[in-house]
């Protein structure tokens, strides 16, 4: 990808699922860091360690499944039925996908919906202007960390390059 960018193929380079290790690895051996990191992140999976090592890197972080995937094979409703998002959008008048959208923006995430509804669309649109206070961001805060997309298809003792679940994600899960 590198060459690529060099022969002008491509504006910049990302990657997915990266870990903080991972990005520190990338970085050791590459003459171009990622300009983004592709990432599951919600309130339920807020990424502050990846978050931090990115910003140090001037990696931009993207979050896919910001609302944790429902209507995914492996999403949940974990995030938008969960009361403490419940809570902060019936106190804003919003909707709880408003509150996880708006929760990934004002950590300087882009966030990525997948939505053929119109309505919806309008609705996610509208978490651009949901102003967060500094008590909804504190309740959020408090929100116990549960990843959605583990990876186990992705982790077994013969085929595979990791063992375990930690292995996969370096210890960050």
């Amino acid at each position: 990808m590198q060459k690529c960018l060099e022969m002008g193929l491509c504006r910049c380079i990302g990657v997915s699922n990266f870990s903080s290790t991972k990005i520190e690895k990338l970085l050791d051996i590459s003459s171009t860091p990622p300009a983004v990191n592709q990432v599951e992140m919600h309130p339920m999976w807020k990424q502050g360690k990846l978050r931090e090592t990115c910003g140090a890197h001037g990696i931009h972080v993207s979050a896919y499944s910001p609302l944790g995937g429902p209507g995914n094979a492996w999403g949940s409703t974990a995030v938008v039925d969960h009361p403490t998002i419940q809570s902060i959008a019936s106190k804003h008048n919003s909707t709880p996908a408003q509150v996880a959208l708006g929760w990934g923006l004002s950590k300087g995430a882009s966030v990525i919906v997948k939505s053929f509804n119109e309505e919806r669309m309008n609705e996610n649109m509208a978490s651009f202007e949901l102003n967060l206070e500094e008590e909804d961001m504190f309740e959020i805060e408090k929100m116990e960390e549960k990843k959605i997309m583990r990876g186990e298809f992705l982790v077994n003792q013969t085929t595979s390059p990791f063992r375990t679940i930690q292995q996969l994600w370096d210890d960050e899960i």
